[in-house]
């Protein structure tokens, strides 16, 4: 039983440790081109504003992952860790894209 809540704890916590590099990718990427392109530093200025946020999310998803490896009640903690920052990165990620990939009029 303890294999199986080990598993599947080191699993999500992967998946968020994904999902909080991932958005801290995205934002570097859209820093990177939208300061290279005329008229676009609020874009690049705003993503910038987010990487703080981004970090932390890594940093939280990190320790989830070092949580799964104590035992069934350290699985737990960083399952439910883990998940939380998978959420809010995936969350975050999706708020970036709309806020940032529509252009103001």
């Amino acid at each position: 039983m303890g294999t199986v809540i080990d598993l599947i704890a080191t699993i999500v916590t992967v998946l968020s440790l994904l999902a909080a590099v991932g958005y801290g990718g995205y934002l570097l990427m859209i820093s990177s081109v939208a300061s290279k392109r005329p008229g676009a530093t609020h874009l690049a200025t705003d993503a910038r504003k987010r990487l703080p946020a981004a970090g932390g999310l890594a940093l939280g998803a990190i320790v989830a992952l070092l949580l799964t490896g104590g035992g069934i009640p350290l699985d737990v903690i960083g399952l439910l860790v883990g998940g939380g920052v998978g959420l809010v990165a995936v969350n975050q990620l999706q708020g970036a894209r709309k806020r940032l990939a529509a252009p103001p009029y």
